[in-house]
């Protein structure tokens, strides 16, 4: 057995300069490493723990925030099995450094072998799919470390879209997420996925699509790489702007919603659902802040039923 540990030092200087007498300073550093193992029988396994610090500042409306982002990777491979060995994590750790001490804001890990920020709010921690299987994106919220969806999907955040309340004050944002990770069991009875539907503070809605007299098969292979959902919104339309997913850095504006903050308002919209070849397979309306699976509009054999918080 052949094994080389490989020690790779990483350092950050960050400097916070709010109204105060004297800057304050932090100082960071971590250490990454790598394991080779070389079997009798030639299999080739390894393990890279990489650790990357990202320094960013979040803007709450009337002060810039220094946050300290520690990103560590912990990545296994093996020279015998295709892709990342599912055990592979992504750990996060979401400092405050807006005073003399850091203050831990957020520590979350769930698995995939990549991640990134996104703007100065959202993490997306990416588990590439093996075998042609798709790519299963945990989004979570920088600040607190909740989890707000997992979707599978080829895009940046998976399939997924984004839309905000114009003028609201405070800022209204919503988010949905298509996963298409179905059972065997439940790929039998016609299920191909479930559309969640939220905002910062997690799901606030769930349902459960299923085909009757379709291929489910078919189409939840198709999905799982290639669900697009897009906001429908008549104001939005008649302003002559196309139904669209907006993204986590630039949410779609829902112009139905101008200066609306109040969860009960939040309504008149809705949220689509198109195929792998572009057809729309349902849209659903959002009343209440929920969505409506009663009242959606449905292609030829597919159903909607509400489906129980994650």
């Amino acid at each position: 057995m052949l094994q080389n540990h490989l020690p790779l030092p990483l350092a950050v200087a960050l400097l916070a300069a709010p109204a105060l007498a004297a800057d304050i300073k932090h100082e960071f550093s971590a250490t990454s490493a790598a394991d080779v193992q070389v079997t009798p029988d030639g299999t080739v396994k390894m393990h890279e723990r990489n650790v990357r610090f990202v320094t960013y500042v979040r803007f709450d409306g009337d002060h810039q925030l220094a946050r300290l982002a520690t990103v560590t990777t912990d990545l296994r491979r093996s020279s015998d099995a295709e892709g990342d060995d599912p055990s592979s994590t992504v750990s996060v750790t979401v400092d405050d450094l807006t005073q003399a001490a850091p203050r831990r804001l957020a520590a979350f890990s769930d698995p995939g072998s990549e991640g990134v920020l996104l703007g100065q709010s959202y993490f997306d921690t990416r588990q590439p799919g093996c075998c042609a299987g798709p790519t299963i994106h945990s989004l979570r919220s920088l600040e607190d470390g909740k989890l707000l969806y997992r979707a599978t999907g080829d895009g940046i955040t998976g399939s997924a879209a984004w839309a905000s309340a114009p003028n609201a004050r405070p800022a209204v944002v919503r988010w949905a997420a298509f996963d298409g990770r179905v059972d065997e069991a439940a790929l039998a009875k016609g299920v191909i996925g479930i559309l969640s539907y939220g905002g910062p503070e997690g799901a606030l809605s769930r349902v459960e699509i299923r085909v009757k007299g379709l291929d489910a098969e078919d189409l939840n292979l198709g999905l799982l790489h290639e669900a697009k959902l897009v906001w429908v919104d008549t104001a939005t339309q008649k302003a002559g702007h196309p139904p669209a997913a907006g993204s986590a850095a630039y949410p779609e504006d829902i112009w139905s919603l101008d200066k609306v903050s109040a969860a009960a308002k939040i309504s008149g919209f809705a949220l689509r659902l198109l195929g792998y070849d572009g057809k729309p397979l349902a849209t659903i309306p959002i009343a209440g802040d929920r969505l409506n699976a009663g009242r959606a509009t449905l292609a030829k054999g597919v159903l909607l039923t509400e489906a129980p918080p994650s």
